[in-house]
């Protein structure tokens, strides 16, 4: 038992570790987040209000693409997050974005820099999860347990006594009783 506590002690603070990693640091570089949580309707029924996608940046957006984007400076909704499939446009001139339950186009034409990168991951439903998981008491709970596993792990049995040296061994049979 004590073993299977470490292995997922260890495995939790990896995955962290690696979650840190991938995608927390683009961030503290001042680059948008990689994950997008889904709301709206505009692209059923590809993505649901809650979905998380996991966008990856690329060197070059092609028609078909699904990729979150910031709308462009200067533009009405400066610095909104949108996520819709690419339909026409250039690196150059802007891509022609449009959600897939959408009738027309949207109105901004975004250019490489705008766009956060093209999907890559599809959590359905994860996207509510983690918005559960951001409110502050749930993360108390979580860090507290953490914490918690991470104390009964490393302590173990250490101050148990051993059943070996702790008890006086019986008197044999027939000496005398003190």
């Amino acid at each position: 038992m004590r073993r299977a506590l470490h292995l997922l002690t260890a495995a939790l603070l990896l995955v962290t570790a690696l979650a840190a990693t991938v995608l927390v640091l683009p961030v503290l570089r001042g680059e948008p987040s990689r994950l997008v949580i889904v709301s709206g309707h505009s692209m059923d029924p590809t993505f649901h209000t809650g979905d998380l996608v996991l966008a990856w940046p690329v060197d070059d957006y092609r028609v078909g693409d699904v990729a979150p984007y910031q709308v462009p400076r200067g533009q009405p909704g400066e610095g909104g997050l949108v996520i819709h499939r690419i339909v026409g446009g250039d690196a150059r001139t802007g891509f022609v974005m449009q959600g897939d339950n959408n009738p027309t186009p949207d109105v901004w034409t975004p250019r490489p820099e705008d766009i956060i990168g093209r999907q890559v991951l599809l959590g359905p439903r994860v996207g509510e999860l983690l918005a559960w998981l951001r409110q502050p008491v749930v993360l108390a709970a979580l860090l507290a347990g953490l914490v918690t596993a991470t104390i009964v792990s490393s302590t173990g049995d250490r101050g148990a006594p051993d059943e070996r040296t702790s008890a006086a061994a019986p008197p044999a049979f027939g000496s005398p009783t003190p």
